[in-house]
């Protein structure tokens, strides 16, 4: 996904796996291979039996702060919650009964965790959720009877493995365990699924995690937060799944917030933005960015004009470029220096890596932002399906790139 999760490539591209092996029950592709036939993405919810079961689903504010809920990809573009009829490829005998029978229509989310704060939880790095309601309680039953097959689809078809629970959400309770390698984290990290039913409706909870002890628990109290919604449904809005400002407040930042607002408008021939995705990290690296926000014209992957901001401290910015140089590529670059009334800036332009200097390619700019505290590049890309490179929009010019540097201003706490 160039350009859009900018959560970091391991991050996002695990993320995004697991949330095409949990869309994989609802899209009809089989999960970890090839399916044996196909069928539609899944969608936002857009019938009134998918907005029931949206209803039923995790909020993002049952999590503590820090959790970003994954919008998918260019596969599955669909803005965080999918919804779609229940159909994996090639299911066994008794979980295609259920499906022939009953032809279930589900929701699913999926958060993942960015930062945690102290003195609140659970904090389990993936949480997943999802839910069906059908139209009896017998039906239920033969949902919840079902649900380890089904399961088995977002497992790469092992079946999961199914343990004792005490505690009892809702009627009745499955607590199923499944251990998987090297998806999330380097080590070997287990999985929970608790999968109840609670009268004609039947939820589950997905953890990953390295712990099943703490796996389990968190699937336990979360699966308690989201029973709240099955015996009170209400619409699971997008302003309730709006998590963009999510990355800005995190507490261990170590860089002062300087953005462009949720809206930029500067006119001028220059194009609107929009604050589309936002990324912190409180890892001791001294060369990732600790904060990264993107700005577009458009949500849109036919062609999308954008501007990516990151930001460093001062010692990580020394270290930054002591051992990997500036954070974009230009060849033959020149510089002009512009002076800011709290900092200073330093606009790049140059070419792409792939002409040479005495060639007349097109012009890339960059720039680089000084404010007391942190240090801030700026560079343009252009986003659609065939296409990933400097953007061939207005902000990619000296006027552009000096536009936002003037325009960058503190974000005032909440």
């Amino acid at each position: 996904m160039p350009g859009w999760g900018v959560i970091g490539e391991r991050v996002a591209g695990a993320a995004t796996v697991v949330f095409v092996l949990l869309a994989a029950l609802l899209a009809g592709t089989s999960a970890l291979g090839a399916g044996s036939h196909e069928a539609a993405s899944p969608t936002s919810p857009s019938s009134p039996r998918e907005e029931r079961a949206a209803a039923l689903l995790l909020r993002l504010h049952d999590l503590p702060l820090g959790y970003h809920l994954v919008g998918g990809s260019p596969e599955f573009p669909i803005g965080g919650i999918s919804c779609g009829r229940i159909d994996p490829a090639d299911p066994k005998p008794k979980l295609a009964q259920f499906i022939n029978r009953y032809k279930p229509i589900g929701c699913l989310g999926l958060y993942f965790r960015m930062y945690e704060v102290a003195g609140e939880g659970p904090y389990p790095l993936v949480v997943g959720t999802g839910a069906i309601e059908l139209d009896s309680p017998e039906a239920a039953d033969a949902a919840l009877g079902a649900s380890r097959l089904l399961i088995s689809h977002a497992t790469g078809d092992e079946l999961p493995e199914e343990v004792m629970t005490s505690p009892i959400v809702g009627d009745e309770t499955r607590l199923l365990h499944w251990t998987h390698g090297d998806l999330f984290t380097e080590a070997e990290e287990s999985t929970s699924w608790l999968v109840w039913r609670s009268g004609n409706a039947v939820a589950v909870v997905f953890i990953a995690g390295e712990s099943v002890s703490a796996n389990d628990r968190a699937a336990i109290e979360l699966a308690q937060r989201q029973q709240k919604h099955l015996e009170a449904p209400t619409p699971y809005t997008p302003a309730e799944r709006d998590d963009t400002e999510v990355a800005l407040e995190n507490p261990a930042l170590e860089v002062p917030v300087h953005w462009l607002g949720r809206t930029f408008d500067p006119g001028a021939g220059l194009t609107r933005l929009r604050l589309a995705d936002a990324a912190s990290t409180t890892r001791h690296s001294l060369v990732e960015p600790r904060l990264s926000l993107l700005y577009t014209d458009r949500l849109s992957f036919d062609h999308a004009e954008t501007v990516a901001l990151k930001s460093w401290t001062p010692r990580q910015w020394t270290a930054r470029l002591r051992k990997k140089g500036l954070p974009f590529e230009q060849h033959c670059a020149s510089s002009h220096r512009l002076a800011l009334p709290s900092g200073r800036a330093v606009i790049y332009a140059g070419l792409d890596p792939g002409w040479r200097c005495r060639e007349t390619g097109p012009k890339v700019y960059t720039a680089l932002i000084r404010f007391p505290g942190v240090v801030i590049s700026a560079e343009t890309q252009s986003v659609c399906d065939r296409c990933f490179g400097a953007a061939e929009g207005p902000y990619n010019s000296f006027r552009g790139m000096a536009t936002i540097a003037r325009s960058l201003e503190p974000r005032a706490q909440p």
